[in-house]
């Protein structure tokens, strides 16, 4: 005769998610389970479920696991399951990659018919947990920090991968510490093996006086960076250029094509000029993004600027999230 145990209380210093996913094994109608994947949550859930008088099957996808060892029991082949309705198996990794690497195995294997439970202690965030995003933020912020927020700089990343075959130069006027631009340099070195010309704008000075009234109010701003810092952040990198000077200036140094624009530059006046400039020099399917676009209030002049900029372009894909800034494709 069977004997229905009680759960056991699970103290406080076990991983949630373990706890999470003991409590679901407790609520699924199996008698034989397996814990899929090598790991501190197949060690946990293996010693959980052997003291309440379980068996559970040790398995694995990857075949350096394949024989390892695990409170006295060994990891075998996931292959050794029957491809059955009658098994729970129990994926006990959380790194995302990995995850994806065990369903697509079982997938191409065709094991459709066994039931799956997993967890995950995080919410899913590819900026810093998959490949290659958290390794490109990673070299980036090394080499420098940005002040504008992780869904930004995620959606640089993949401006580059989305213009990497497109003709032309990528660019930012604006680049303040670096840190976007490091996104950047970053993305073309993954995405374009670090062959694409990138330009980096700043006075380093602070925002020049505007000639429109309007923009008063950015006299003498973002003059807290330093152009030697910038320059050093990049000096292993031959092929990025930084600027120093009024990018209503200098910005005619850029002489290609343009694959990829970024004005982060805040002002009615950096609008007017440098959104027809990348515009005119723009390849097919390339990209600008105006970052500030919908600032409240601090950038209703330059809002309005890239309204009047779009008013007559009609080869261009607008794309507006739902937060600042602005991404303008033009069609090929």
């Amino acid at each position: 005769m069977n004997i229905e145990l009680e759960p056991i209380e699970l103290e406080s210093h076990i991983p949630k998610v373990v706890r999470r996913l003991y409590k679901r094994i407790r609520q699924e109608p199996f008698e034989k389970v397996a814990l899929y994947g090598f790991g501190d949550n197949m060690k946990w859930l293996y010693r959980i479920l052997r003291e309440e008088g379980k068996n559970p099957i040790l398995c694995d996808w990857r075949k350096s696991f394949i024989g390892y060892d695990c409170g006295g029991e060994t990891v075998v082949s996931v292959d050794k399951l029957d491809n059955s309705e009658h098994i729970l198996v129990v994926s006990c990794i959380e790194e995302i990659g990995a995850l994806k690497d065990s369903f697509r195995y079982l997938i191409e294997k065709k094991y459709d018919k066994l039931p799956v439970i997993y967890d995950r202690s995080e919410p899913h965030n590819p900026y810093k947990q998959e490949y290659p995003y958290k390794e490109i933020q990673e070299k980036a912020r090394a080499r420098a920090i940005s002040m504008i927020g992780d869904d930004q700089l995620f959606d640089l990343m993949q401006f580059i991968r989305a213009t990497a075959e497109v003709p032309g130069d990528v660019v930012e006027f604006g680049s303040l510490h670096g840190g976007s631009g490091a996104i950047l340099v970053e993305s073309v070195n993954h995405y374009a093996n670090g062959k694409k010309p990138v330009w980096l704008f700043d006075t380093f000075a602070g925002i020049p006086k505007s000639r429109y009234g309007l923009d008063h109010r950015w006299n003498g701003a973002f003059s807290n960076n330093s152009y030697s810092d910038v320059s050093n952040a990049f000096k292993d990198c031959p092929n990025v250029k930084v600027v120093q000077g009024n990018i209503c200036e200098t910005y005619k140094q850029v002489k290609n094509p343009i694959s990829f624009g970024y004005l982060a530059s805040d002002t009615m006046e950096t609008g007017e000029l440098l959104l027809n400039f990348m515009w005119e020099k723009l390849s097919p399917g390339g990209i600008i993004c105006v970052c500030d676009y919908g600032s409240y209030p601090n950038c209703i002049p330059l809002t309005v600027m890239t309204d009047i900029f779009l008013e007559n372009k009609k080869n261009a894909i607008v794309f507006q999230p739902l937060r600042v800034g602005i991404f303008i494709m033009k069609r090929r």
